[in-house]
């Protein structure tokens, strides 16, 4: 299946591991010319070189920096579309907050949490949509968490900010539609990253069991009996920036192995 997306110009934030890095490889195999961006340089510039040996090295930008800073994101989408002239594609993606319990987070906290995972998506955005609506054609993915419709344990931080971004999304669905521009959330359930490694880790240390028996557990309660592959999110991602999902937008679709416990 042809997914139109050769030449098109996609920006992905939180690119050097996990499930950035693997939908940023995966948007490039498709033809994408592709910016990355993450905090960690040294990881990022291993995925330039992957991407680069794929591609060519003009089909990739890698621009290290911090994604809650207003001004990167700035610098990431002007120094985009100057090496590229045009931005057609931005995949929101940013790093989550640490767990706690709801009545013991301190406001400061809160306020890091907000610009981390809500106002990054929110700023990002509207520096990619003049250009988008130039071209009337555009694809903003957010890539959330399924916590925000089934919440997990101590990820207070994670499913509140998160959630900002649902109500944010779907209402500038409506506003863009008519540009040609979709709007939509890519929520995954357990996917096997370094980051659910470390907070499994972290839970495992709390009630004193093994990190490789809590895994176990949560595996269990998948009906598909394993955890996912950030390449199986990167593949979900890659299909909702495409030509081939113009009618879909201001929709959360998850991607857990049936693990979700709801009919809607």
């Amino acid at each position: 299946m042809d997914l139109g997306l050769k030449g098109r110009v996609a920006i992905v934030g939180g690119s050097s591991k996990g499930m950035g890095r693997a939908t940023a490889i995966a948007l490039a195999k498709e033809g994408a010319l592709v910016a990355i961006s993450s905090r960690t340089e040294v990881d990022l510039r291993k995925v330039e070189m992957e991407i680069a040996r794929l591609a060519s090295q003009q089909h990739v930008l890698a621009i290290p920096g911090d994604l809650s800073d207003p001004a990167h994101i700035r610098k990431l989408v002007r120094d985009t579309y100057n090496r590229f002239e045009r931005v057609d594609i931005v995949i929101n993606n940013i790093g989550g907050p640490p767990p706690g319990k709801p009545s013991e987070i301190e406001d400061s906290v809160w306020d890091e949490a907000l610009k981390q995972n809500f106002l990054s998506a929110v700023r990002m955005s509207k520096e990619v949509i003049p250009y988008m609506k130039l071209q009337r054609w555009g694809r903003i993915v957010n890539l959330l968490s399924n916590a925000v419709r089934q919440p997990v344990l101590d990820l207070v931080l994670s499913t509140s900010s998160r959630l900002a971004v649902v109500g944010f999304a779907k209402m500038l669905s409506n506003e863009l539609a008519p540009f040609n521009i979709t709007v939509n959330n890519a929520l995954p359930g357990s996917i096997m990253t370094d980051r659910m490694t470390s907070l499994y880790k972290k839970m495992a240390e709390a009630r004193g069991e093994s990190t490789d028996a809590l895994i176990t557990e949560a595996t269990k309660k998948i009906p598909m009996q394993r955890l996912g592959q950030p390449e199986e999110m990167a593949d979900l991602i890659t299909f909702l920036a495409s030509e081939r999902a113009s009618f879909i937008t201001g929709q959360s679709i998850s991607l857990d192995g049936g693990a979700l416990a709801s009919t809607l």
